[in-house]
């Protein structure tokens, strides 16, 4: 009967020690941190601790620092000051009125006074700018007997132009035209040189006169007492439309531009002639 109960006791020793552990575990057993790899783990080995201790108060301003303070806000101006605006570049200076060679100029006045011309010499003219010339000329007879009245400032090839076309042209012509023994007198001009725009308009581009390079004539005077005035004629079937168109077509030959009465609404009254230079030599005849 003992012997039978020895190996059920032994049996139960096991079991019992089994149930006594069971009952010690935690019913929610603590998970392990997870270790930190590669980089991150040598930062967070790295990182301080954060201290503990709490960050002292800022000391409050005393009387000295108040008083600099209000010295500072004093000091400051009730308005800030507003920039000067950046000043603009100044413009350009104007051009010199451009040179005249030498030897055209001599051989230009020679031809002049061959032709009975009268002119003087100025100094040279230098306004606000393009205007002026660098030998400009008064003249006072456009060539020997005729007046060029009121007498007018020119450039010599503008003077040597005018004078060439009166002999060569005006006065022939009207030797068929008007008379066998009409000789021309008087050329009454009604602007020579002039600082202004073209056909005075503000913003336009500068006027041939302003250059010495044109003039306008208003009348061609004869021995006889007979005035040619000019005015549109373009229709004007009488000798006198047809002695003035002619010798406005003569004048393209010695002017590289001309205006004839009628040919805009600014020129109803006198003829415009102006020796411009232009690319090919070309020539603006109306």
């Amino acid at each position: 009967m003992a012997s039978s109960r020895k190996p059920l006791t032994v049996a139960l020793i096991p079991a019992m020690a089994l149930c006594l552990m069971a009952l010690d575990l935690p019913d929610n057993p603590p998970v392990p941190e997870q270790r930190p790899d590669g980089d991150a783990a040598v930062e967070a080995e790295a990182a301080p601790t954060p201290a503990t201790e709490e960050t002292p108060e800022a000391a409050e301003p005393g009387p000295a620092e108040d008083e600099a303070a209000e010295k500072v806000e004093d000091d400051l101006p009730e308005e800030p000051p507003v920039p000067e605006e950046r000043a603009e570049n100044p413009p350009p200076p104007d051009p010199k009125p451009p040179e005249e060679d030498d030897g055209e100029f001599l051989r230009c006045t020679a031809a002049l006074t061959a032709l009975g011309t009268e002119y003087e010499v100025l100094e040279p003219i230098d306004e606000e700018g393009a205007c002026g010339m660098a030998r400009p000329l008064k003249v006072t007879t456009v060539m020997e007997g005729v007046a060029l009245s009121p007498e007018g400032t020119m450039r010599c090839e503008t003077a040597l132009a005018l004078a060439t076309w009166a002999k060569s042209y005006v006065e022939p012509t009207a030797k068929i035209a008007l008379s066998p023994d009409a000789r021309l007198t008087e050329v009454e001009q009604a602007s020579a040189y002039v600082c202004r725009s073209r056909n005075n308009v503000d913003g336009a581009r500068i006027s041939e006169h302003a250059k010495g390079n044109a003039i306008d004539i208003r009348s061609l005077t004869f021995s006889s007492g007979e005035t040619v005035e000019m005015l549109p004629r373009m229709k004007d079937g009488s000798v006198t439309g047809a002695f003035q168109r002619t010798v406005s077509a003569a004048a393209c030959l010695y002017f590289t531009t001309v205006l004839s009465p009628g040919s805009d609404a600014t020129h109803q009254d006198h003829m415009h002639l102006d020796v411009i230079k232009r690319k090919s030599g070309f020539r603006y005849c109306r």
